[in-house]
């Protein structure tokens, strides 16, 4: 059948150019040069061609390179089985484009474009067309790859944006090493049924998006789309941030800088999930919240390292039926407000592990504990409010505020404290910012219990006091005092406590003796000293080595030592116990 083609010729300064409207394919069945005339059927793309890369029932794969300036309207890569199509654009070259198409057909696979060193601008050719559209992972069962490296640069300037992962059961992956992004209106990471997207920054890259960058946002279908970004140095900015926007997303930033302007970060949207890991680095909103957990979702926020600043407000539940979670283990997290569990039917727990959160309001309303709990550790709590005295008491008496181990004890309650409440292992204090604290806000704390504390519990449980409650007293008369009988687990009120005694095992070279699991927490230090001669000789810490140590369910270890005795007519171990 006769194909009816449309040839112009035009000359030009730049020499002779072959182009050819409508649908223009690849010719060769090796890699060759975009603007290598030979290579196309029908001669170079016109800026109005659709571009179809394919194999056309070849078996080989092959490269297109650009390497001068291109322009054309639409490009698709539809390779077959697994024989892959790629695309580089390298230094010097630009690609002008309107829609970028990676994978069409079901057994589409390994599609690749690489910007190695060029541009690549996404915009029509023709004023009235406005809708650019690029496609990472439009197949089904397939996956594409975008590579932007060596400082190549990428520019979408058109109504529609990037999408990674558009069909169901895609995958695409968008890789940006020392280079740059430029998105004018949304991203999408993963976007089709059961699909899944990745974006990772390397180096020195700038992601800019005007619009909203959406990670798992489910167009159509029943299985969640799973999408992925990670952060590992430069810049990504973004409008609006969505992390779970209907589906499961994750971010993990490991180095380098997020910012999110007015429209705020939501992690867990709408039926979703959504995880932020901080590893380091640092994240900013400018004038807008943080909102953890949405409509019927989860969110989790990972603080592990690194910095967390909100120009607005922290919501743990932001809308009804969802939860949200705060895991602070390390670095800084600020926010203008603090709200946890306040929509209806949601909740949120707020665990300060360790690292510090500053609530910057000064008003009672700036932390709101609602639905939900606090729990403090190591870390410190930083409120704007002058005094919350009476906020910490009511949530501490309705079991909303829990603590646990704590700081070392007296680190900052020796410069004095408003209030403090005592559980059974650590002490909650607080310093209103109204009594010259050297703090710039209130401050809540925890601190462990002092070992001279521990030691009077144990004392109050059997009832000593006085004189018999001295540490080298022996109210029992059994020959062992109280600090041996607290550090081995007797008791100091019944002499019969052989069960606790350091012993020989069967093998006559091996001493054990009992010790505390939380010896440590205690003060408590146990050392073995040896003697040839109880007349003349001195003690040393020579002559054992600690073989074994077992824990029991009890709160007490058993420590195994072999004693350097085999040739010698006399050796002598004695079990030395302090406290400190």
């Amino acid at each position: 059948m006769q194909k009816n083609r449309i040839f112009i010729t035009v000359i030009c300064g730049l020499g002779l150019v072959s182009s050819a409207l409508g649908l223009t394919t690849w010719k060769g069945n090796v890699s060759g040069v975009w603007d290598y005339a030979p290579n196309w059927a029908g001669g170079l793309p016109d800026t109005n061609a659709t571009v179809l890369l394919n194999h056309d029932r070849q078996t080989n794969a092959y490269t297109v390179v650009v390497q001068s300036a291109a322009v054309t309207d639409k490009l698709w890569l539809q390779s077959f089985g697994d024989v892959p199509i790629h695309v580089k654009v390298e230094s010097g070259g630009t690609l002008h484009l309107n829609t970028l198409r990676m994978g069409d057909k079901a057994d589409d696979r390994l599609s690749s474009f690489t910007i190695d060193g060029g541009r690549v601008i996404g915009q029509a050719a023709t004023a009235s067309i406005t809708n650019t559209s690029f496609l990472v992972g439009n197949n089904p069962e397939g996956t594409a790859a975008l590579t932007i490296t060596n400082a190549g640069s990428m520019m979408l300037l058109g109504s529609n944006g990037l999408t990674v992962a558009s069909r169901a059961s895609s995958t695409g992956r968008v890789d940006v090493a020392s280079s740059d992004l430029q998105i004018k209106e949304s991203m999408i990471i993963a976007q089709g049924a059961g699909s899944f997207g990745e974006l990772i920054l390397f180096g020195t890259s700038s992601v800019s998006i005007t619009g909203s960058l959406h990670i798992a946002k489910l167009d159509n279908g029943a299985l969640s789309p799973t999408g992925s970004v990670r952060v590992m140095g430069g810049l990504l900015e973004c409008g609006t941030l969505n992390v779970g926007a209907e589906g499961n997303g994750s971010m993990t930033l490991d180095d380098g800088t997020v910012r999110v302007l007015s429209g705020g970060i939501t992690l867990g949207k709408l039926n979703s999930n959504g995880l932020l890991i901080m590893n380091g680095g640092s994240l900013t909103t400018i004038g807008s919240p943080l909102n953890i957990g949405h409509t019927d979702s989860s969110g989790t926020l990972q603080m592990n390292s690194g910095s967390v600043t909100v120009d607005g407000s922290i919501t743990l539940g932001a809308a009804s039926r969802s939860f949200g979670q705060i895991n602070l283990s390390g670095g800084s997290i600020t926010a203008n407000q603090l709200a946890i569990g306040v929509a209806e039917s949601s909740s949120g727990e707020c665990n300060l592990l360790n690292g510090e959160l500053q609530i910057l309001g000064t008003s009672d309303a700036s932390f709101q504990l609602a639905n939900g709990t606090v729990l403090l550790e190591k870390a410190l709590l930083q409120w704007g409010n002058p005094n919350v005295t009476e906020a910490i008491t009511n949530m501490a008496a309705s079991g909303r505020l829990s603590w646990t181990n704590g700081l070392a004890a007296g680190t900052y309650s020796t410069n004095g404290y408003d209030g403090r409440i005592v559980n059974d292992t650590a002490t909650l204090y607080w310093d209103n910012l109204d009594n010259g604290s050297q703090f710039g806000q209130s401050v809540i704390w925890v601190e462990q219990l002092p070992e001279a504390t521990l030691y009077d519990r144990w004392l109050a449980e059997f009832e000593l006091s006085g004189s018999s409650a001295a540490l080298l007293a022996d109210p029992d008369a059994d020959g062992l005092d109280n600090l041996t009988e607290y550090a081995l687990g007797g008791n100091p009120t019944h002499s019969n406590d052989a069960a606790i005694l350091p012993y020989f095992a069967v093998d006559e070279y091996e001493y054990v003796y009992r010790r505390r699991s939380d010896a440590a927490v205690r003060g408590l230090n146990y050392y073995l000293e040896t003697s040839t001669n109880l007349v003349a000789g001195g003690w040393t810490t020579n002559g054992t080595v600690t073989v074994g140590i077992s824990e029991s369910a009890d709160g007490f270890g058993h420590v195994t030592n072999y004693v350097f005795a085999a040739d010698l007519p006399a050796l002598f171990v004695s079990l030395r116990i302090r406290i400190e």
